[in-house]
């Protein structure tokens, strides 16, 4: 049986609607989301104009479509009026790349920028930190039971497991030298991440990544002293 092409036009348009759908539901950026949203609104308003004549399901096609246009604009407008400081794009650059600005605004919101000097105690192991700590520059020793195991420079995260377990740190972190670094309150954190699913995906990556670069530099470390 041939096919009209009429139906075959019809057929492949009715389901791109649809397929576009479910793309944008797999994007874990908000923004390809939208603009994959935008295409199947556009696709759907075309399909009911033109071959199912029915001029309220295109309207609220084209309402679908506006409503996602509008909050790309307005997540533009944000993040074009933001400014960063050189330490808050190297923040954003090393440890959660993948947020908007508005984003990360909202992070720095929750977040202080701090001093410590050689000898300050930043994590106690046995104690829940109160603080995720980006590493700006300095350097920390990390001891477990009183035994140095590690140590940590400029551009680390610094008690990423206990933040996210809510457990007792199991390592202290002591200041070696002089250290500028971003310390981000736990429940508040904990809060932004519940709101934010991309927040929480991006606190959570940096953390594995973080993680696995200490591992790889503990093995380095060990197989030196072999």
């Amino acid at each position: 049986m041939k096919l009209d092409a009429s139906f075959i036009s019809q057929f492949a348009v009715g389901n791109l609607t649809y397929v576009l759908l479910i793309i944008s539901m797999l994007m874990t950026r908000m923004f390809w989301l939208r603009i994959f949203a935008i295409g199947a609104g556009v696709v759907g308003a075309i399909y009911t104009w033109f071959w199912l004549n029915d001029p309220i399901s295109t309207l609220w096609e084209l309402i679908f479509v506006t409503v996602n246009v509008v909050q790309i604009a307005l997540a533009s407008y944000r993040n074009a009026i933001l400014t960063f400081s050189p330490e808050e794009r190297i923040f954003h650059r090393l440890m959660v790349p993948t947020l908007e600005p508005h984003q990360v605004r909202s992070l720095l919101r929750i977040a202080e920028w701090r001093q410590a000097e050689p000898g300050t105690r930043l994590i106690e192991q046995g104690v829940v930190a109160s603080h995720l700590v980006f590493l700006r520059s300095g350097e920390v020793s990390i001891l477990h039971e009183g035994k140095l195991v590690g140590s940590c420079g400029g551009g680390t995260l610094v008690a990423e497991i206990s933040i996210a377990n809510e457990e007792p740190a199991t390592a202290t972190v002591i200041v070696t030298e002089r250290a500028h670094y971003l310390a981000i309150e736990k429940r508040a954190l904990q809060k932004l991440k519940k709101a934010d699913p991309e927040i929480r995906e991006a606190i959570e990556n940096c953390s594995r990544e973080s993680l696995r670069n200490k591992l790889v530099q503990m093995n380095v470390a060990a197989a030196g002293i072999r």
